[in-house]
């Protein structure tokens, strides 16, 4: 039973995470809309950049201690973490972009559609064959979803393309951590010191090149200097959101995020038309309201298979492949992966990028919001049994 202290704790980490990932949103909306720094992947950076530090300088002076040094290879980092990294840092991009072409209400209207992109990407790369009433929850996902949107007047058709490209660099990203990353099990700390200088290489290096002469035309390192305590703020709340999903997890579980979540995207749509007085319809209030049914729906319906069925039947592999995590062919690691797919909090900001879901059965969960499946040692010794 858990001690009064205990409960004080928990609540006190739900109340942050529910205030942190917002005051992020806003923050990054002032800072591109009002004070006109329109540079969203250099502005995304400094999330990612300052995780990649605080990291490193802590593993330096021995606060924390790193491990996996003899898996992550310089080859293994620029085969598969560059790769996660990128897409993690696209998704950011498309992400804080959309702030320049539509409000914070459409954009967290849109989100609703990642499990559906997620659920596309895996059916494709890792051969996932979901369960009909999984389908049948997504097709109302779906359909509130472009109901909502299409009741919208106010946003330009850039930040529709924005808004898809967001949510499919962040299901492909969550299928490659799961393809490439899964066996690597990092801590909390370990995936910001290998991951974090991906995303933010990336960030900075395609930054500078599409927005670095516009920067340096419009003189807007000027606005940095007028304001850098914002700027901080931004990228000091960038890795606050990452540390308090991974601490809510571990203090609760992953459903109750995404329960959080929801409700911290509903507070988003009202902070929206607030504050902004941003145009929200009867309609879209319903479609909306559709959606988050349907969302729910979706992920009673995924524990309830994760909880209930057997993993999927694997598939063949060649026999002279190990499925370590270095030597594993592509059919090996769908065949052991298939079984499950990682889904999004609809947070880009605050997922991690570790290398599998977090277990049900341990009290210590490395920070994403998958859903709940089983760890993949059971999976690897299952594939062992088959075999």
């Amino acid at each position: 039973m858990a001690t009064c202290e205990q409960i004080l704790r928990t609540m006190g980490l739900c109340s942050l995470y529910m205030v942190v990932g917002p005051a992020l949103v806003l923050l990054n909306k002032h800072i591109l809309s009002e004070l006109d720094f329109d540079f969203p992947m250099l502005l995304s950076s400094l999330g990612l950049t300052f995780a990649a530090v605080v990291a490193h300088l802590m593993a330096a002076v021995g606060v924390i201690t790193i491990g996996k040094q003899e898996i992550v290879t310089r080859d293994f980092w620029m085969r598969r973490v560059l790769p996660v990294g990128a897409c993690h840092a696209a998704t950011l991009a498309f992400g804080n972009a959309q702030y320049l072409y539509m409000g914070i209400a459409m954009i967290q209207f849109l989100k609703a559609y990642t499990p559906i992109v997620v659920t596309g990407v895996a059916v494709c790369l890792l051969n996932d064959r979901p369960s009909l009433p999984i389908v049948l929850s997504l097709v109302a996902l779906c359909v509130g979803t472009s109901a909502t949107a299409s009741m919208g007047d106010s946003s330009d058709s850039f930040g529709f393309f924005l808004a898809a490209g967001s949510a499919t660099t962040e299901a492909i990203r969550l299928v490659l951590t799961q393809f490439v990353l899964q066996d690597c099990r990092f801590t909390l700390w370990e995936s910001q010191y290998y991951l974090a200088p991906a995303g933010a290489a990336c960030l900075i290096g395609l930054g500078l090149f599409v927005e670095g002469q516009r920067l340096q035309e419009q003189g807007a390192l000027a606005v940095v200097a007028r304001a850098p305590h914002l700027f901080l703020a931004a990228a000091s709340l960038g890795l606050g959101v990452q540390l308090l999903t991974a601490a809510v997890i571990q203090a609760t579980s992953s459903v109750t995020l995404k329960v959080l979540s929801q409700v911290r995207n509903a507070g988003l749509v009202m902070t929206g038309v607030v504050l902004y007085h941003e145009p929200v319809t009867f309609q879209q209030g319903v479609g909306y309201t559709a959606s988050l049914i349907a969302f729910g729906f979706y992920n009673y319906f995924k524990l309830f298979q994760s909880s209930t069925q057997p993993v999927h039947a694997l598939k063949k592999v060649d026999e002279k492949n190990s499925t370590s995590p270095e030597t594993a062919s592509p059919a090996s690691f769908i065949a052991v992966h298939s079984s499950s797919v990682p889904d999004s909090a609809q947070e880009s900001d605050s997922l991690l990028l570790n290398g599998g879901p977090p277990s049900p059965h341990s009290g210590m969960n490395a920070g994403i919001a998958y859903d709940v499946v089983p760890p993949v040692t059971q999976r690897s010794s299952r594939h062992s049994q088959h075999r």
